[in-house]
């Protein structure tokens, strides 16, 4: 995918045209989710899990001879109607890495889940969390918990498309994003669980911004008492005894033709009288910050594009901005049968990065130095050596490979601005 955006910007008009800078982004991550997961146990009363997810780059860490520790605490309350405390617990997680880079890193997160036995009724869940190495607790919006006995179609887990093997049982990763679906290049299922196993087919039906997208019969299932586990460090969907046996139809791919926004899921069965709608979210986590206002990215086309096209682009109206980038991208979508384009996306990660990495001294957006723009075109090179000139003055020599492609940067000022040399 790299090389085919390598290809595609190598078409583009002569290395330096650029945009004005913007502000250095503030790279948006996504921040600590949780969800809240019941199913109906063996003995009449409920399983309650409540799972969590924060990314390392949110948590406080604190050097400990070669390694880096951070610590996290939760505690969860549930309440009843009364606001009278029905039952209590408190989970302490720790986690360590050997580099420093891990520690920001957007795509690594620390998982963790609660358990709870809790009779049929309405009640609400309190959560307080706070980072260990840094002082104050934080309390979390009040959630409301209802548990029905009678209730046949369970509310939907995403599942993520590989299987775990936790405790020598076949199991299913949780996606973990606080019950929304995530808009990425990596799949998604759903799983739909149905308390009665006599039910042998479902129909659903997903609206995505009000427009229906998905509907088919679902017929493939595990039937299982489902239950919630850590392994390997993830949150997994596995086999829980003490839990009843439920039919878990399964929805694969579901986010394959699904944008951002709002979404809508029927699951109907006449014979059963089933009839029910769950609302959640198609989510952008860790979008890039630069894609973030549609008229802006429209603009930073200014490194690929002429200013004729992106003059072009700019006369529709504004509402219709993400309409028009997004099919401006969609000819250059190494994957048209999904409606994530990894390519879009790879090259407004690349400008956030630029932005951030090669600004210098006095100038407050790196994507406008030369380092950026070719960055922006080409991506990290293969190998980055520094070096001193005859002068004194540093030199950044960048190696590409496929094809082979050699860029020099001098700091001519000492200052951190590096130009592209002319040899």
């Amino acid at each position: 995918m790299k090389k085919f955006l390598a290809g595609l910007i190598l078409t583009t008009l002569s290395l330096f045209g650029q945009t004005e800078p913007d502000n250095p982004p503030v790279v948006p991550i996504m921040p600590f989710r949780s969800e809240i997961i019941s199913f109906p146990r063996v003995d009449g009363e409920f399983s309650v899990y409540y799972t969590f997810k924060v990314p390392y780059r949110l948590l406080v860490f604190e050097r400990n001879d070669n390694s880096f520790i951070a610590g996290f605490r939760i505690i969860v309350e549930i309440l009843d109607d009364d606001s009278r405390l029905v039952t209590r617990d408190i989970k302490d997680s720790k986690v360590s890495v050997n580099n420093f880079d891990s520690t920001n890193d957007n795509n690594l997160f620390l998982q963790n889940f609660l358990s709870f036995k809790v009779k049929p009724g309405e009640y609400k869940v309190a959560a307080f969390i706070s980072d260990k190495n840094s002082s104050g607790e934080l309390p979390l919006k009040p959630v409301e918990l209802i548990l029905e006995e009678d209730k046949v179609v369970l509310h939907p887990l995403v599942i993520k498309t590989n299987e775990l093997i936790c405790e020598e049982q076949k199991s299913f990763e949780l996606t973990n994003a606080g019950g929304k679906i995530p808009f990425s290049s990596e799949t998604y299922h759903l799983i739909i669980p149905v308390r009665d196993t006599s039910v042998s087919q479902l129909t659903i039906s997903i609206e995505n911004n009000e427009e229906e997208i998905i509907s088919t019969e679902l017929n493939e299932f595990y039937i299982l008492p489902p239950g919630i586990n850590k392994c390997e460090e993830q949150i997994s969907v596995t086999k829980n005894q003490a839990n009843l046996l439920l039919k878990n139809f399964i929805l694969h791919d579901v986010n394959k033709n699904l944008s951002e926004g709002e979404v809508v899921l029927t699951v109907v069965n006449e014979e059963k009288s089933i009839d029910e709608e769950f609302r959640s979210q198609i989510v952008w986590f860790n979008k890039p910050f630069s894609l973030m206002d549609p008229e802006k990215a429209i603009e930073n086309l200014s490194f690929i594009a002429s200013d004729s096209i992106i003059y072009t682009l700019l006369q529709e109206s504004t509402s219709d901005y993400p309409n028009v980038l997004s099919e401006y991208w969609k000819k250059y979508d190494p994957t048209p049968e999904t409606v994530f384009n990894e390519v879009m996306s790879e090259y407004y990660k690349r400008i956030d990065y630029a932005i951030k990495e090669f600004k210098g001294i006095g100038k407050i957006n790196g994507a406008k130095t030369d380092r950026g723009v070719v960055y922006i075109k080409f991506g990290h090179p293969e190998k980055i050596e520094r070096s001193s000139n005859s002068m004194g003055q540093i030199v950044e020599t960048w190696t590409y490979a496929k094809p082979d492609r050699i860029f020099s940067f001098i700091d001519k000022d000492g200052k951190g601005n590096f130009n592209l040399s002319e040899n």
